[in-house]
């Protein structure tokens, strides 16, 4: 059996990118600058209308776009996820293949629905205004799921928005047990503030189970400690967490190894589009430890990494600028 330096499981989302104008969002009724969940008949209306001005699609989803960030590292990946027969799942599978990455798709029949979809409409602001339509892949559950692949992986790698379904909190419970029975490091990524402050006990229970490695940021931190501050929030986690990474935006990070906090400051950069920079934060940390870093050159990786997302357009980085984490990557590496 093949072994994997990751193994991930998230929603399957595909990401659609297409520009409009300030006119064409009042015209359908689009609530501007705000991320809004919809269902098939809304989303097909729109795409419907921009179809022929579609400017890129990339297969996404927060922890689809962590895996393949380290995947284009060069680790060695397999993903989970559920996406439909249609042309958007079609696709989903063929750019993972792509990426270089395995996943469940390989050698599972897809069913008939819809594929989730998240909708970026650019305005000339340079503003995004998205609309997401979770599809099948808002029904990952244990069937998804490669127990065989998740015990051998260095890493396995959760995705938090997972636990506000019954299917998906069992997946993820899984998961964590069989990390833990093997010794496994098992990251998860906190995903939403909101989504913490709904689900806490549900988190604290899969941190129970086998959850050694939190990915959050400093709203999610808040919530999760139910803190007045960040500094209660951190004094919390080093309480409670084995290891764990706080992004705090422009700021930058506070990681905890178990041992040390450190604080990592972020390169100053011209910051043109922030959607992505959490996902790029985790997949280039994650690729770090798979190469032995520390938690303080991971955190260094880490933030460049981020960096290059919030000052070019989309969640991929563009060649030029996966060429400079490339090499940044390398260097920090090999101090």
């Amino acid at each position: 059996m093949n072994h994997f330096d990751l193994y991930g499981i998230g929603n399957a989302l595909v990401d659609v990118e297409t520009r409009v104008t300030d006119q064409f969002l009042s015209d359908n009724k689009v609530i501007k600058g705000c991320m809004t969940l919809v269902e098939a008949a809304r989303q097909n209306e729109l795409l419907d209308q921009l179809r022929q001005k579609i400017e890129h699609k990339s297969c996404g989803g927060s922890l689809a776009n962590s895996t393949i960030a380290t995947a284009n590292f060069g680790s060695k990946c397999f993903y989970s996820c559920q996406v439909a027969d249609d042309e958007m799942g079609r696709f989903f599978h063929r750019n993972l293949i792509h990426q270089n990455i395995q996943s469940n798709l390989d050698s599972t029949p897809l069913p008939k629905g819809d594929t989730g979809t998240c909708l970026a409409m650019i305005t000339p602001d340079a503003d995004r205004t998205m609309n997401t339509f979770l599809g099948v892949g808002g029904l990952v559950g244990p069937d998804q799921v490669n127990l065989d692949v998740a015990k051998s992986a260095r890493i396995c790698f959760l995705e938090g928005y997972l636990i506000s379904s019954e299917y998906g909190k069992e997946a993820l419970h899984t998961i964590a047990k069989s990390a833990s029975q093997s010794g496994n490091i098992c990251a998860l990524s906190m995903s939403d503030p909101m989504l913490v402050k709904y689900f806490r006990d549900d988190f604290l229970a899969l941190i129970k189970d086998g959850v050694n490695l939190l990915f959050m940021n400093e709203d999610e931190a808040m919530e999760l400690t139910q803190a007045e501050t960040l500094t209660g929030a951190i004094t919390w986690l080093k309480n409670n967490i084995k290891q764990f990474v706080v992004t705090c935006g422009s700021r930058g990070s506070l990681s905890w190894d178990g041992e040390t906090l450190f604080e990592t400051p972020v390169p100053t950069i011209n910051q043109l589009d922030t959607i992505g920079a959490g996902d790029m934060f985790a997949g280039s940390f994650i690729h770090a430890l798979l190469k032995g870093a520390s938690f303080d050159t991971a955190a260094t990786i880490a933030c460049y990494c981020a960096s290059l997302i919030v000052g070019q357009y989309g969640s991929r980085l563009e060649k030029q600028n996966q060429d400079k984490a490339n090499a940044f990557v390398v260097e920090a590496l090999n101090r």
